[in-house]
């Protein structure tokens, strides 16, 4: 997070215009992010790819509020520049040696966003079976061993931010760096997550209260459903897995399928977590509308663009609301997290025919 909180610091030194030169910044990470989203569905979708590009834009303008302020558009652009490489290694054929440097620089990117944030090691599931895919490989066996290279790329480029942090970062050395993230797992169920938005409607809510840094709901169920994050989240993931494998197994996990596979990982792992703050959909930017081509993008596209919107009235226009379980609050957060079931679930159901790559004859 240094390397998106440091280069502002450069041009002042007070906090109003600090936070006008950090909106900039990550106003321009966005604008990148576009162009490798737009590079990405000119090479996988043919004269479809506007639609992608104006999906992003739409979306992003949505999310203005919190896309702007938190530094989560960096890993927005890990994802798109993992993406665009694998669109370009597709391009350049099986055996190319630039294609081979191409999805090793997929691997890094992923590493250096698992690094900003550790949602993008969800995307090297999809990696290692386009990997696999690439060189004919059928077993999941033969494609791990096959992805080794590109797996010890990402967790070198991983390393080489951790290893700083749990040498010398902050108070306790190693024991803070563990400690950090064990507090993110201490951390009760969270006011928008979905667990919390049934418990609300179930009306088993009594109260909000903040502490460790977010709104978590008390009341009957929370404690339970708190508990169960880990597992859900488990589940999900290997429904999701188990879907992209099947993909694989049967000789249809080409390049397009690595976009609609990752989101479809994140979705999962959004739906199981115990706390889902509206800076989380940002991940979601360069993977949801790349996940689809033709008139099956346009069917993605609206879901998704209708969670973007929800996310926005949530936070900030009726946070307050929802903290006080208003109705006029609680029920957008409902809609918002049953769009986002439907968006996995479509997301696994999508056709392959739907991620295929137009002919270039």
């Amino acid at each position: 997070s240094l390397l998106a909180f440091v280069p502002p610091a450069f041009f002042t030194t007070n906090q109003e215009d600090f936070a006008t030169f950090f909106a900039s910044e990550m106003a321009l990470v966005l604008v990148a992010t576009l162009v490798l989203t737009a590079y990405a569905a000119r090479t996988l979708f043919g004269w479809w790819w506007p639609l992608p590009a104006v999906v992003f834009t739409v979306a992003a303008l949505m999310l203005y509020p919190v896309a702007v302020t938190r530094y989560d558009a960096l890993v927005a652009l890990t994802l798109a520049a993992a993406t665009a490489l694998v669109a370009g290694v597709s391009r350049l054929g099986r055996t190319h040696t630039v294609g081979s440097v191409a999805l090793t620089a997929a691997w890094a990117s992923l590493g250096f966003g698992a690094a900003v944030k550790l949602v993008p090691v969800l995307a090297t599931a999809p990696l290692v079976l386009f990997s696999g895919s690439r060189q004919g490989l059928r077993t999941l066996k033969d494609t791990v061993r096959g992805a080794a290279w590109g797996l010890a790329v990402f967790f070198g480029v991983l390393i080489a931010f951790f290893l700083p942090a749990f040498l010398v970062g902050g108070e306790g050395g190693g024991e803070g760096f563990v400690g950090s993230l064990a507090y993110h797992a201490d951390r009760g169920l969270q006011v928008e997550s979905v667990g919390a938005s049934m418990l609300i409607k179930l009306g088993y809510v009594e109260e909000v209260v903040f502490q460790q840094s977010v709104y978590e709901v008390m009341g009957h169920g929370a404690e339970l459903l708190s508990s169960a994050s880990l597992p859900v989240t488990a589940l999900l993931l290997i429904v999701t897995g188990a879907v992209a494998y099947r993909e694989y197994r049967e000789g249809r996990f080409g390049p397009g399928q690595f976009p609609r596979f990752a989101a479809a990982f994140v979705l999962a792992f959004l739906l199981g977590s115990k706390v889902l703050s509206p800076q989380y959909i940002i991940w979601l930017l360069p993977l949801v509308p790349l996940s689809a081509r033709g008139m099956w993008g346009v069917f993605v596209s609206g879901p998704f663009l209708a969670i973007c919107w929800l996310t926005t009235q949530i936070y900030p226009y009726h946070y307050w609301e929802m903290l006080y379980l208003e109705s006029s609050g609680t029920s957008v957060l409902l809609w918002r997290n049953v769009l986002l079931v439907l968006l996995w679930v479509w997301m696994l159901l999508l056709p392959s025919e739907s991620t295929h790559q137009p002919s270039r004859e």
